[in-house]
Formats: C-alpha cells, structure tokens, sequence
C-alpha cells in the first residue's frame, strides 16, 4: 500500500484547495465526539471490535488544512498503535516539514468525481479518506471495507495511476484521537 498511498496521497494532498467547498462534512466518530454518531445503538463491544478491524488496515487518510499564508497544506496520516494507546499521527519524511506537512500540488491530476470545488477551513483541518474501488488484494479489500465502516458515506471518486479509488471527507477522525488532540 506505501507506494500506492504515497502517490495517491502526493495528488489527493496536491487538490487539498478543492476539497472542502463542495464537499458536504459529515460526522465521523472521533475519540473527542460522541462514538455512535455514524453507528446509532452500536454497543461499546462492537465499536471496539470495529475500531480494532481498523488497526488492522487502514484506508488511506489525509489531513487537509490552510496554512498561515492561506495556502493550502496537507500531511499523511497512520495509526500509531501501541498497547497502551492508538492515536492517528502524521508521517514525517525527508519531503515534510517537521510535523508531516506538505503544499499540496499536482491537484488536477486526481480526476475527482464529481468534480471538487474547495475552500479549507480557516480555522482546524479537513480529513479525506479513501480505498480503492476494485480491490487486488486482502489488505485492500479490508481497507475498502473499514473506510465504508468507519467513515461517513463516500461522497465521490478520484482516478490516480490509472486505479479508481472512493473517498470521504469530514471534519474529525474515527475511533482514535487526532494529531494534536488530548
């Protein structure tokens, strides 16, 4: 998944200032927000055995915001599990800055359906997630079916190296804190 989420990572981030004035923000589960808002009379069993499955494979997340110029900015996102805790945290590579971010570039590239008009938040982030379409594998297939589990509804489609992947956008994480958040 590395290179494939790199790349699709590289051009979902790069179209980070066309993501978020079309895009309808739903509510997802956030260790900050009320656990059942996407899954209403979900047991405390069943959200943890459904955020578990979500350790397991992960779809693709972003996080998508302005920086303090107004640019827009984006960094990777993965879940850091440990055994005392599971938090979402950014990947930090030679290409990011200290805390994972970079400019998002190369947006038109994506081919998002329907087609993104956006405008970040002034104020926080945006996530996006996403998993292929037509699975080739296990892992890829479970992270198709974690995002469906663990995000709002998709609300479109983007084309990167000639693979259709789905995604959904919103404005907090599922399960586990974000970056940043206590």
């Amino acid at each position: 998944m590395a290179p494939v989420a790199l790349h699709v990572v590289e051009g979902v981030g790069s179209g980070a200032m066309h993501v978020a004035e079309s895009v309808i923000i739903g509510a997802h589960n956030s260790s900050n927000n009320d656990p059942n808002d996407l899954h209403p009379g979900e047991n405390e069993v069943d959200r943890r055995d459904r955020c578990d499955r979500l350790t397991v494979e992960t779809p693709g997340v972003i996080e998508l915001r302005s920086n303090a110029s107004g640019a827009p900015e984006y960094r990777e996102l993965l879940l850091n599990v440990t055994f005392e805790h599971t938090d979402w945290r950014p990947l930090i590579d030679e290409d990011t800055d200290p805390d994972g971010w970079r400019p998002a570039v190369n947006f038109m590239q994506m081919h998002f359906a329907p087609p993104l008009d956006v405008n970040l938040p002034k104020d926080g982030s945006d996530y996006l997630a996403y998993a292929t379409v037509e699975p080739k594998s296990a892992e890829e297939e479970d992270r198709l079916t974690n995002l469906a589990a663990n995000f709002s509804p998709p609300i479109g489609t983007f084309v990167w190296n000639e693979r259709t992947f789905q995604y959904v956008a919103g404005r907090s994480l599922p399960c586990f804190a974000a970056p940043g958040a206590k």
